[in-house]
């Protein structure tokens, strides 16, 4: 067993408290992810896990083992960091195999598990190099299978992509998922980037100034946000989100476009009076054709201020309900700035939040 509990865990850097008293489990083999923007507390919570950040308050339990007061080398994790941690005067075997040997590994195990994970990570031809002679997706698989070699109860990521350039990040995701379905072991993962998070979590735990804002499956959280910060945060592009008040069964946005609220939340809104909303729709859900909708669309006649053509697909900016929104459309749809664009919004695709609390309406 490898599950991991931290209970109400806190950590403060003199008055200043960082980390507000987390409550989150991981399973064991389970692939959780830490998302959330620069100075969330993310990686602090990581280091903790692993013992290089002392925890202020609370209790981190690695495999039933309350692990607060064991360093770093006894709670039977591996870490990979973001800027590799190599030894540029060793190959890359002896980097591999450098943390068996101050354990005092024997020999011949030592070359047996260093050959194992190298095949792993399909780097045996690398094993005489040194790391300046490697590119920099090569450099981390070799911080991988540092980790690898020691076959530990989990394994922690932080940030490990964030110093590579874009198709090498993609193809090192690949990478990261496949060993996590091969070594079949706990795994948590510190990005920033929600695009890493979305692809690579079996649940994704979204962090705000050191508190959780949401926990879930990639796709519920997707679907499904909590609040504003949420949904802002998690896709690309990001929320379209638009200032409107009830009226009945219709919603009002502030440049008068009028549109029947979506059925779901009907009742709730009838119930509400004139509570100001913020109505969220997101880029790709702005395109369909109104006999794919289930409920009357919404269609929006607009001109196109900026055209971002992408290959597959085209992000178009207009203005809608006041304020200047990212559609996503069909390649060819729209070719420069001025041209004509109608819109059709899907109401069931619609997310409303309460303008004050910021949390999603759901039916009642």
């Amino acid at each position: 067993m490898s599950e991991i509990v931290l209970s109400k865990v806190v950590k403060k850097f003199g008055a200043v408290e960082v980390v507000h008293g987390i409550d989150l489990t991981v399973h064991d083999r389970e692939f959780v992810v830490l998302v959330g923007p620069s100075g969330c507390g993310k990686s602090t919570l990581l280091r903790m896990v692993a013992g290089l950040e002392e925890i202020t308050d609370g209790e981190i339990r690695i495999g039933g083992t309350v692990v607060n007061d064991l360093e770093p080398r006894q709670r039977e994790i591996a870490m990979v960091f973001q800027d590799y941690a190599l030894y540029p005067h060793m190959s890359v075997g002896d980097n591999m195999g450098f943390g068996l040997r101050m354990r005092r590994f024997a020999w011949s195990d030592i070359v047996e598990r260093v050959k194992q994970a190298a095949q792993v990570l399909q780097i045996g031809s690398f094993l005489e190099r040194r790391p300046g002679q490697l590119s920099g997706g090569q450099r981390q698989r070799v911080a991988m299978g540092r980790a690898i070699v020691r076959r530990p109860n989990a394994f922690l990521f932080d940030e490990p992509l964030s110093n590579l350039d874009a198709k090498l990040r993609v193809d090192m995701r690949t990478e990261i998922k496949r060993l996590h379905r091969d070594l079949q072991t706990t795994m948590v993962y510190v990005t920033h980037d929600q695009v890493e998070a979305m692809t690579l979590a079996d649940r994704m735990v979204v962090l705000r100034d050191g508190i959780i804002e949401q926990v879930g499956e990639p796709e519920e959280i997707y679907r499904n946000p909590d609040n504003v910060f949420v949904a802002g945060f998690i896709g690309a592009p990001t929320m379209n989100f638009l200032p409107c008040v009830p009226e009945g069964d219709r919603i009002r946005f502030h440049d008068g476009a009028v549109f029947p609220a979506p059925q779901r939340l009907q009742g709730m809104l009838a119930r509400r009076g004139g509570k100001p909303l913020t109505a969220g729709i997101r880029p790709e859900h702005m395109r369909a054709r109104p006999d794919e909708c289930a409920e009357r669309p919404w269609i929006v006649d607009s001109r196109v201020e900026v055209v971002e053509p992408l290959g597959s697909d085209t992000l178009a900016h207009l203005p809608l309900g006041g304020k200047e929104v990212t559609a996503r459309v069909e390649p060819g749809k729209v070719r420069a700035s001025g041209d004509s664009l109608q819109l059709v919004i899907d109401p069931a695709k619609v997310h409303l939040f309460d303008a004050e609390t910021t949390r999603r309406l759901v039916p009642a």
